[in-house]
């Protein structure tokens, strides 16, 4: 790539922590001209992939935490508890802002350059499409966190923005992904500038588009519901069946279910290594210092034996802790997912009275580095493993939650796909009777700390928010409870479940507005 075009893109992205809406760096229009051979164009996409392998995961996105499966947990700055609204609305949630439109901005300048530079047809349809997919990600990630978003006109314009509609931010979104789909291959056929196959499942690809197509019309199918929106809920349900469709019948892309949980869990810790079930990933770079361009959000979990230095005693001083007890409330005995997702040999049941915690397996392998300058203790900061963003199994789940919300009969079918894979018992299974729970409650056993979950519950209604999202405070009378118990109506459209837009969207920014349920927070 052009060596002042990297230099400019660098000291743009990194020189500030203020969101490019408001503030424009001086050389932003000159760059526009270092586009001239595809080298140029893949360069700025690495710049792209970056963006988004560091900031689509769950760094600095406090509604994830929320939806962490946990019976205890100490981590008060990573997963500040929902009802502490003060000490969020003091800070949280500029960098999944900032960043998301990094993303926007590198994929903005690709849509607008790349025409520029000397390359055939089929390689500018190419590049254009891994731009569109980034784009429609980044707008996906903003509208589930923000509701309301700014929607830029293109990487150059010096107006100032608003936020529009979250409806609009999401049209915004699918029109890009669309874009993505009609331009790429499907995974099998992406070629690199040279002509070799690409491996590396961090490219975009027919199917990685039809997948996040099919998760953006759930959320918009859910969120005209949830917040009482104009639009067809059933209508966008039965896109997200459809695109669903298309991956499972193998239409865009080879694509299947492993054979087994072990398999599975095997396949996921090889980071780079091959994985059928896998549609699209985030990658982590292991050199990195902290490796932290992707964490797996299980790391927060996963200690003895994953981590050499770990024992028994010190799962108590992981961020967050799941019992044991829980485990078995929601696996069945016979379920091969507490095999593959769970340690259990005899010194952890020999101990479960002293030290009564799931030790999670579901990554096998962890990446440690010095825990200070010249030290050779070493502190294991995250999982050797990709971030699989969607795979096959959540795309059956997702499917058969969208059939359920319509009523047909072939959700059962898709939830007990994924069962005979666990060995589990089919649905119905005793005392069970309500089948949007039940695929609910798949999804949390079969994706555990995949970054569903906080979704999964929005998606589901009121009901499931009030039983099931953010850890408990503690009430004036001492009593722990959901943070979101007695949730209103009001307030859920008011934005509770929203981050706050962050200080540095409203500098120089007239026309920039806090969402209404923060205004009696923030203080700027």
């Amino acid at each position: 790539m052009n060596r002042l075009l990297i230099v400019l893109l660098i000291l743009f992205l990194g020189s500030s922590c203020e969101s490019w809406i408001d503030v424009k760096p001086e050389n932003q229009v000159t760059y526009t001209n270092f586009f001239e051979d595809e080298k140029d164009v893949e360069g700025a996409a690495f710049q792209m992939f970056a963006a988004e392998c560091a900031y689509i995961g769950c760094e600095g996105d406090y509604l994830k935490w929320q939806g962490m499966l946990a019976d205890e947990w100490s981590d008060t700055y990573n997963a500040p508890r929902l009802g502490r609204f003060a000490d969020l609305a003091g800070g949280w949630g500029s960098a999944p802002w900032k960043h998301s439109y990094d993303i926007v901005f590198l994929a903005n300048t690709i849509l607008e350059n790349a025409h520029r530079a000397n390359m055939s047809k089929d390689r500018l349809d190419f590049w254009i499409g891994q731009a569109s997919f980034a784009k429609g990600l980044a707008y996906f990630e903003l509208v589930r966190l923000y509701g309301d978003a700014v929607i830029t006109r293109n990487s150059t314009s010096l107006e100032k923005y608003g936020r529009k509609p979250m409806l609009e931010v999401m049209d915004t979104a699918i029109v890009n992904v669309e874009r993505a789909y009609r331009l790429l291959p499907v995974f099998e056929e992406l070629k690199d500038l040279s002509g070799a196959a690409i491996t590396s499942k961090q490219y975009a690809s027919k199917g990685a588009a039809v997948a996040l197509l099919a998760h953006l019309y759930a959320w918009r199918g859910s969120v005209i519901e949830l917040y009482e929106l104009t639009g067809d809920a059933a209508e966008d349900y039965q896109k997200s069946i459809d695109y669903s469709s298309l991956i499972i019948d193998k239409k865009v892309g080879f694509y299947e279910l492993q054979l087994n949980p072990e398999a599975l869990c095997q396949a996921m810790s090889k980071m780079g290594g091959e994985n059928k079930e896998s549609i699209f990933e985030l990658e982590l770079n292991p050199k990195e210092t902290y490796a932290q361009a992707v964490r797996v959000l299980g790391v927060f979990l996963t200690g003895y034996p994953v981590d050499v230095n770990a024992t028994l005693a010190s799962q108590k001083s992981k961020s967050f802790r799941l019992k044991w007890t829980t485990v078995e409330q929601m696996y069945e005995v016979k379920d091969k997912r507490v095999d593959a997702y769970f340690y259990l040999d005899d010194e952890i049941l020999n101990n479960l009275q002293t030290y009564p915690y799931a030790y999670l397996r579901k990554w096998r392998e962890g990446i440690y580095f010095n825990s200070s300058s010249g030290s050779s203790t070493t502190t294991m900061t995250a999982l050797r493993a990709n971030q699989v963003q969607w795979r096959v199994a959540d795309i059956y789940l997702l499917r058969a939650e969208c059939r359920a919300k319509l009523g047909i009969a072939e959700a059962k079918d898709d939830l007990n796909e994924i069962r005979t894979r666990a060995n589990a018992t089919l649905y119905p299974a005793a005392g069970e009777s309500d089948l949007k729970l039940a695929i609910f409650k798949e999804r949390e056993r079969e994706l555990l700390y995949e970054h569903h979950r906080y979704a999964d519950i929005v998606r589901n209604g009121k009901a499931y928010i009030q039983n099931y999202l953010g850890h408990s405070l503690t009430t004036d009378k001492g009593l722990e409870e959901n943070a979101l118990k007695y949730v209103t109506d009001q307030e859920l459209k008011d934005g509770i479940l929203f981050q706050p837009v962050p200080e540095s969207a409203f500098l120089m920014n007239g026309l920039m507005r806090q969402t209404l349920f923060w205004l009696r927070y923030v203080k700027y």
